[in-house]
């Protein structure tokens, strides 16, 4: 990294502008410089809270273990016994969290015309913090989680990776594709989930083979998996749990994976789940003949039109009108 260029994005991350500082925290978590790293530690005492969060994420990307202590504070945590809880609590944070935060937090700073005082720590900033933490300091979270997994107990085991997932773990893949054999059919179910998540391709062969499970509940989350992985392997595996799995929800999960792995190939397969017995899974092949694009799907479309259940009738038509629009444009 030149002089020029390091001086550069010190400057811009004191700068008026929200979205200049955001972007001098992206640029400095990609530069090797102790000046770097410095900077983004001071960083965390931005006000704007989405800077805040880029700056957390680039200090996780540049391992800044020493930042650390700094991201506990930020978690609430006074010492280090606290830090698990924590970790896994805000690890957890999705986006229902989000009114509270918008409650006390009024407008996005970055747009301009925010006013009103807004929480220095909202739960973006926290699960950031907590997500940052487990990379940095892996003892505190990933290391107890995954002696855990040794337990044969398998309520605790599914915990301990749920956990592991939770906080994004990359060690816990090797881990939970082992647990995929597990004669404990909730474990298995629970090792699918955390590696399609975890969107860890390596896991595909299992996964696919976890298509033949005894289990519906482990089948579906199989598919779920390789539908956040979308590996080309899964395409014909995918294409016969859609023909012959004995249970509909796994067959409308399936339908939809397949139209999610953007591949035209697959549309006979859909074609022929238009007279699966079940109308939900009819709905999701529409859905997915809808979001491949194919064409020649446009008379299947036609004949559903006549189907006696509304949502059929709903997705054939709104499936019609926009692969009509693709031919004529093609012409």
């Amino acid at each position: 990294m030149s002089q020029d260029l390091l001086e550069t994005l010190l400057k811009a991350k004191d700068d008026e502008n929200a979205n200049v500082r955001k972007a001098a925290a992206i640029a400095l978590g990609d530069q090797d410089s102790s000046h770097a790293k410095a900077a983004l530690a001071k960083m965390l005492s931005d006000k704007v809270w989405q800077v805040k969060e880029e700056v957390i994420n680039s200090i996780q990307k540049a391992k800044i273990t020493e930042a650390a202590p700094h991201l506990l504070k930020i978690l609430g945590c006074d010492d280090e016994s606290q830090a698990r809880k924590a970790i896994l609590k805000w690890a957890a944070a999705r986006g229902e969290d989000q009114a509270s935060s918008k409650a006390q937090g009024g407008a996005n700073p970055l747009a301009g015309g925010g006013k009103k005082k807004v929480d220095p720590n909202p739960w973006q900033i926290k699960k950031a913090a907590a997500l940052a933490v487990s990379s940095l300091r892996p003892n505190l979270a990933a290391a107890p989680l995954m002696e855990m997994l040794k337990v044969e107990n398998p309520s605790v085991r599914s915990a301990a990776l749920i956990g592991l997932g939770t906080i994004q773990s990359q060690e816990a893949i090797g881990e939970a594709i082992a647990m995929c054999e597990d004669t404990d059919w909730n474990v298995r179910k629970t090792a699918a989930t955390i590696l399609g998540r975890l969107k860890a391709e390596q896991a595909a062969p299992v996964l696919i083979k976890l298509l033949d499970d005894d289990k519906f509940s482990v089948r579906t989350e199989a598919v779920i998996a390789l539908n956040h992985i979308k590996p080309s392997e899964a395409l014909e595996p995918l294409a016969n749990t859609l023909a012959n799995d004995n249970n509909y929800e796994v067959r409308k999960t399936a339908a939809t994976a397949l139209g999610n792995l953007k591949n035209e190939e697959i549309a006979p397969a859909l074609f022929k789940a238009l007279k699966d017995d079940n109308w939900m899974v009819k709905k999701a092949a529409l859905d997915s003949i809808t979001n491949l694009k194919v064409v020649d799907g446009i008379d299947f479309m036609a004949q559903m039109l006549g189907d006696e259940q509304e949502e059929i009738r709903s997705a054939a038509a709104a499936g019609l009108i926009t692969l009509t629009k693709i031919s004529k444009a093609k012409v």
